[in-house]
């Protein structure tokens, strides 16, 4: 339970959000999983076209919007672990292929998580990961700054944010200790090759991406056996500018999922 303004107790949201009801009643779920530092309204756009072919869930890491009371995970196998528990409460957990969706560092939660849905039995229509090396190399890259103004000079070299915030310095500099959790749970992050998913895995990224490389992508091939790769225009968050595109893949990914299972 968490407590309102007046003190009221009310019951906690939870992990999972959804902002949109789809299109049609019944249509196949696909789970969010945002960038370090980000909470799941900074996905809301994204969720509402993505709601014409999907029921569309977003997580919401602990320690942000209405989960700031909570401290931030210290882990991302923690972040994982907290949506595989909370996806399994639901209903209808395992009565449809859920396609999940990961970007940045919430690649690697995706790709946590799905190892977990597997595991329990939970159906799996694919992982579409975005922006991410692959998790066997996560250990290999640098360590993110910690201190305030380097963490302001990551950001912009990544153009991760918009003009008007990054304009003012109070605003930036209230959000970066969410973010620097954020960073430190996925410094702390490894994995192995052995570290596989049956899933299939589509791999996305921006063509000017100056943190994520082409060979960075690829890497993914080491965790499943059926791994595509696709480039798209723009940098590290060319999400907003290619979001039709990225609906594509999600339904792609869907729709070979059914075409899977109607040919066992």
């Amino acid at each position: 339970m968490t407590q309102n303004q007046s003190g009221t107790a009310r019951p906690a949201l939870g992990a999972l959000r959804q902002f949109h009801q789809p299109l049609r009643p019944g249509l196949p779920p696909l789970l969010v999983f945002p960038h370090a530092g980000a909470g799941a309204s900074a996905y809301r756009a994204l969720s509402e076209l993505f709601s014409r072919e999907f029921t569309v869930l977003i997580m919401q890491y602990p320690g942000r919007q209405d989960r700031m009371r909570e401290p931030a995970a210290s882990t991302l196998t923690d972040l994982a672990d907290e949506a595989h528990a909370a996806y399994l409460a639901r209903p209808d957990a395992h009565s449809h292929p859920l396609t999940v969706f990961g970007h940045s560092l919430g690649a690697i939660v995706a790709f946590e998580f799905v190892r977990r849905a597997e595991v329990s039995a939970v159906p799996i229509a694919g992982l579409v990961v975005s922006a991410a090396t692959a998790p066997s190399k996560v250990a290999d890259l640098p360590p993110h700054p910690t201190d305030d103004d380097g963490l302001m000079a990551h950001l912009s070299a990544l153009e991760g944010t918009g003009g008007a915030v990054m304009g003012s310095d109070a605003v930036m500099r209230m959000a970066l200790p969410v973010l620097r959790s954020d960073y430190q749970a996925f410094d702390a992050y490894s994995a192995t090759t052995d570290a596989r998913i049956a899933a299939p895995i589509t791999v996305l990224g921006g063509a000017d991406d100056p943190v994520i490389r082409p060979h960075d992508l690829h890497s993914w091939t080491q965790h499943a056996d059926d791994v595509t790769v696709s480039v798209l225009d723009g940098g590290h968050f060319y999400l907003d500018a290619n979001d039709a595109e990225i609906l594509e893949v999600l339904v792609e990914t869907r729709d070979a999922a059914v075409h899977r299972v109607g040919h066992r």
